[in-house]
């Protein structure tokens, strides 16, 4: 039965059930943001690169998933989700929205649902049941890791492109850490900070190290990769 939702914000003990019933209407009309971990996990999935990945299945405008023409997201085929076991965030948390406030605070909200939905809302468990049944609480581990990574780094470059003149050995910096050219353009530029294959080679290469193949080894290093930058970038102390 299809019903409207409240928006009340919610906690992890908040009331909440839902059950998929893998119909696919949600999987149309998403602007699905990945991280470099749902990269990595997505590229393993598709025996790729994280390169590769990125090219063959980001939008150009930034680290979203591409779509079809149809609006069905690349990744929905008519068997259903084909990196299920890999899904990003979104997908685990979805119909429930995210969000992490900068104390760290975590609620939810209910997103409004498809029309024609086929997915069946109760209040018999938790906001933490559907979530810890749905795998997503090292997906929202990482991806808080990530974030408060991605701030310090955005905040170095911004204001490092803000000084006047600008510093010439930001060109430098950049390249020796990502690989990225001078020329290069935005896009590019923070499509690199994402390839953590790209990455973590560079990094053990630097350091005498071989690649790890274990994924959570390679997102522990390319984390360290780009830590030890920012502190050499603007000084912080370890």
């Amino acid at each position: 039965m299809t019903m409207s939702r409240p928006t009340t914000e919610m906690n992890t003990d908040s009331a909440f059930e839902y059950a998929c019933h893998a119909c696919g209407r949600c999987c149309h009309f998403k602007r699905i943001q990945v991280n470099p971990h749902e990269i990595l996990r997505l590229a393993r999935n598709r025996r790729m690169t994280t390169g590769e990945f990125i090219d063959t299945y980001l939008q150009s405008d930034g680290p979203y998933l591409k779509v079809r023409e149809s609006g069905a997201c690349i990744f929905l085929s008519a068997a259903g989700c084909d990196v299920h076991p890999d899904r990003p965030l979104p997908c685990r948390t979805y119909p429930l929205g995210r969000w992490v406030s900068a104390e760290g605070v975590e609620t939810y909200r209910e997103l409004s649902p498809h029309p024609d939905s086929e997915g069946v809302y109760g209040h018999d468990g938790t906001v933490r049941d559907y979530l810890q049944a749905q795998g997503a609480p090292p997906y929202a581990a990482a991806a808080d890791r990530y974030q408060a990574l991605f701030y310090r780094l955005f905040d170095a470059l911004h204001d490092a492109l803000a000084r006047e003149p600008v510093d010439t050995a930001y060109d430098d910096d950049v390249h020796e850490v990502t690989g990225v050219d001078e020329a290069a353009g935005g896009v590019a530029r923070m499509k690199a900070w994402l390839d953590v294959d790209r990455m973590v080679e560079r990094y053990c290469a630097g350091h005498g190290l071989d690649v790890p193949s274990d994924p959570e080894k390679i997102l522990n290093l390319h984390v360290r990769a780009i830590d030890e930058w920012l502190q050499q970038f603007t000084g912080e102390q370890s």
